[in-house]
Order: C-alpha cells, then sequence, then structure tokens
C-alpha cells in the first residue's frame, strides 16, 4: 500500500509537513501545476508528496492511478476534493469537513479516527465472503428448477417434484446452512469476480440434479410408480445438495463443519422418520440399488464439473490478472 498526499499548497511546504509525520518518500514531490498532461500519470506513480493541485487535476491523478491497476482509496474534507472523491474507488470524508465533502464520500468518519477502518474493512469482507458462499447455494435450486421446468415441456415426462419436497431440499440444503454461514466472522480478502464466482459454485449442483431427476422420471418407462421416481429425483437432489454444502463450505472450519453434520443428520432423520409428510415411498432392493447409482453419479458430476468450470474459469481471467 502507498501513501500519497495531494494538496493545493507549494509542494515544499507539503513536503516539510509530510515528512514531519512520517510519510514514506516524503522528499519525493512535484509541482503539479508544472506538468503537462502526459506528465501527470507518471508523477502519480512516482512522487509520495503533490503540491499546487487543482480540483480537476486531483480527480487526473486519481483516474490516472486506476488507469495503472490500483485501487485508489481518497480522503478529504473541501469542495476542491469532490471531484476526486467522486472518481475513487473508496472515498473518505471526516466530520469536520464540508456538508457537500461529506455527501459525496462513500465513508464518513464520526470520530475522524483512521483507526476504526480495518474493523470496517473486515466487516466488508465478512459480508461480501458470506454472501458470495450463500449466494451459490440459493443459486443451485434456480438453475435445476428452470432447466427442469424447461425440458418437461418437451420430453414425455412430468416434474418430478412436489412442492414439499423441495422444500425439504431447500431447508436443509440451502435456507438453514445459508443463515448460519452468512453470519460466520470471515476476513480472508476478497478476489474474483462476485458473479462468477457463485455461478461457478452453483452450476455443477444442478447440472447433478437436473440430470439425476430426469434420469429417474424416465424410470417410469420400466414400470415404476411415479411416487417412486419421484423419490428417487428427491433423495438425487438431496444428495446433490449436500455435496454442493460440502464444496461451498471448504475449508472447514468449526462453524461449518457442524452445520455441514448438522444437515446431513437432518436429512436423514427426516427421509427416515418423517417419509409421508415429504411424499416419499418405500423402495424396493433393485430401487435402492438405483439410488446408490443416481446419489454416486452426482456427486461425480459435482466434482468433474466443479473441476472443468474452475480450470476455464482461470484460463479465462489469467491473461487478464496478467
Amino acid at each position: 500500500m502507498q501513501v500519497k498526499l495531494i494538496s493545493g499548497d507549494d509542494p515544499r511546504t507539503v513536503s516539510a509537513i509530510a515528512a514531519r509525520v512520517g510519510l514514506v518518500n516524503a522528499d519525493k514531490w512535484v509541482d503539479v501545476a508544472t506538468l503537462s498532461d502526459e506528465e501527470l500519470a507518471g508523477a502519480a506513480e512516482s512522487c509520495a508528496v503533490l503540491g499546487r493541485v487543482t480540483p480537476q487535476r486531483k480527480r487526473a491523478l486519481v483516474e490516472a492511478l486506476k488507469a495503472a491497476g490500483h485501487t485508489v482509496a481518497m480522503t478529504g474534507d473541501g469542495v476542491n476534493d469532490i471531484p476526486a472523491l467522486k472518481a475513487a474507488d473508496c472515498s473518505v470524508a471526516m466530520p469536520g469537513g464540508s456538508d457537500a465533502a461529506r455527501h459525496a464520500a462513500q465513508l464518513l468518519l464520526l470520530d475522524a479516527d483512521f483507526a476504526a477502518l480495518p474493523a470496517v474493512v473486515d466487516e466488508g469482507r465478512r459480508v461480501i465472503n458470506n454472501i458470495t458462499r450463500a449466494a451459490s447455494l440459493f443459486l443451485v435450486k434456480t438453475l435445476y428448477s428452470f432447466a427442469l421446468s424447461l425440458l418437461v415441456l418437451f420430453l414425455p415426462t412430468r416434474y418430478p417434484f412436489q412442492p414439499i419436497q423441495l422444500t425439504l431440499i431447500s431447508s436443509l440444503t440451502i435456507g438453514a446452512p445459508s443463515f448460519f454461514l452468512a453470519l460466520e466472522p470471515n476476513h480472508e480478502r476478497v478476489q474474483g469476480n462476485f458473479l462468477r464466482t457463485v455461478i461457478t459454485r452453483a452450476l455443477p449442483g444442478a447440472l447433478a440434479v437436473t440430470i439425476c431427476a430426469l434420469a429417474a422420471c424416465f424410470l417410469e418407462k420400466l414400470g415404476w410408480s411415479h411416487e417412486a421416481c419421484s423419490t428417487l429425483a428427491t433423495l438425487s437432489a438431496a444428495v446433490a445438495g449436500l455435496v454442493t454444502l460440502l464444496v461451498t463450505c471448504l475449508p472447514f472450519t468449526r462453524l461449518r463443519a457442524i452445520v455441514f453434520v448438522a444437515m446431513c443428520v437432518g436429512m436423514v432423520l427426516s427421509v427416515t422418520l418423517i417419509p409421508d409428510v415429504y411424499y416419499l415411498v418405500p423402495l424396493t432392493k433393485e430401487q435402492w440399488l438405483t439410488q446408490l447409482g443416481l446419489a454416486c453419479a452426482a456427486a461425480t458430476i459435482i466434482l468433474v464439473a466443479r473441476r472443468i468450470v474452475v480450470r476455464l474459469d482461470r484460463s479465462a481471467s489469467g491473461p487478464k490478472a496478467q
């Protein structure tokens, strides 16, 4: 991280003040009034103190740093800082500044203490990382529900799930886990693109449920009842949901491990103790073996598809990262 001091005052005065407060490279200053537009970008990179800067050139300095690939935070308290505050990735204002600057900034430090910013960053990381983790679980159901609804319009089969069956799957693989995961402390650095990350995590699970549910539906052609096939589809979706939850929880923390184990236990107890509530019918030995095969297929599809999607995502983002 680099700290730069931008001011409208004489750069020599600003440099002396910067040296007294311990700014690194405070002796590297420049008078921006003497620079052309072409020289401004180079000065933004090489100098720690920039003096005689107009409001328009403050904005130009911020934009030059952003164009060079930097994430720029800007703090200011006057009207002349507003263009730069609006251009910065993150703008911070002090309570003693002008009303215009306080309204233009994204953050307002009520106690004028920068020591509060680490806690702000940690909270932002927790929210973004946990929303990313939870959103992938919700998107799984959205994707496979849409895919199955579209496919049954053209295929000679019925929709495999009853609403109460989707309630079982959603509550134990999406709703309850998301509630606890969203509250987990998470100070990891935010990385990657939000939408791309969510889709990468959700697509394998949705693909597994779609394939296994359709396979269960077509077993009616063997003479199996629709209720038995619906039970197979529900159990397969439950397994796929739990595997997706497992992948989402990795690497395990204590809370994530407890949540995953609790959801697995809850699923087993629901299926074995109150199957009638979810319109699950008893299966024959042959049907249980088929269910075992569908469960293994669902887990395999998720793991293989996730590896392929992650590899494609890395290859697509690699050149941009360089």
